[in-house]
């Protein structure tokens, strides 16, 4: 091996370990799931503030976006080994991993109408939002029944 060669397997090597993702214990993915999932409620508790009285479109419109960002994130919050077997306090329910293909149907409706949503908070209209706000919650009720433990 030449120099030259042997510099550039050094820096391949360099840039693909500095670029790999560094795996997380299953204890610190369940937390950062819960995390975005606080998130998540407080952008949704955002647009059920801003369509109250004198309706925040600016509000809702920024909600709608992390929203509909939460909704693309959430695809990487339930990996293989993060379900209540780990010992973390969690309310993913085994459901999730043993029914995945159910749960995959139901994430991508949420994400297919969070954009909606997204969209729809993007042209102002109350009417329109408010409907779409209720067929979001509607999606995120569906999940909530069949993958959530019920909270106390």
């Amino acid at each position: 091996m030449n120099q030259t060669t042997a510099r550039l397997t050094l820096a391949a090597v360099a840039v693909a370990l500095i670029g790999a993702p560094l795996l997380a214990a299953p204890a610190d993915q369940v937390r950062a799931r819960i995390t975005g999932f606080r998130e998540l409620g407080a952008a949704f508790k955002n647009v059920n503030d801003g369509l109250r009285g004198d309706m925040q479109t600016v509000l809702i419109q920024q909600s709608a976006r992390e929203i509909r960002n939460a909704s693309r994130a959430q695809y990487g919050w339930f990996p293989a080994g993060t379900g209540p077997q780990v010992g973390v306090k969690t309310a993913a329910k085994p459901e999730i991993w043993s029914r995945s293909a159910q749960f995959k149907a139901a994430q991508d409706a949420f994400a297919q109408q969070a954009d909606i949503f997204q969209r729809t908070a993007a042209g102002g209209n109350a009417a329109a939002i408010r409907a779409e706000a209720r067929k979001l919650g509607a999606t995120c009720k569906g999940c909530h029944d069949t993958f959530r433990v019920p909270s106390d």
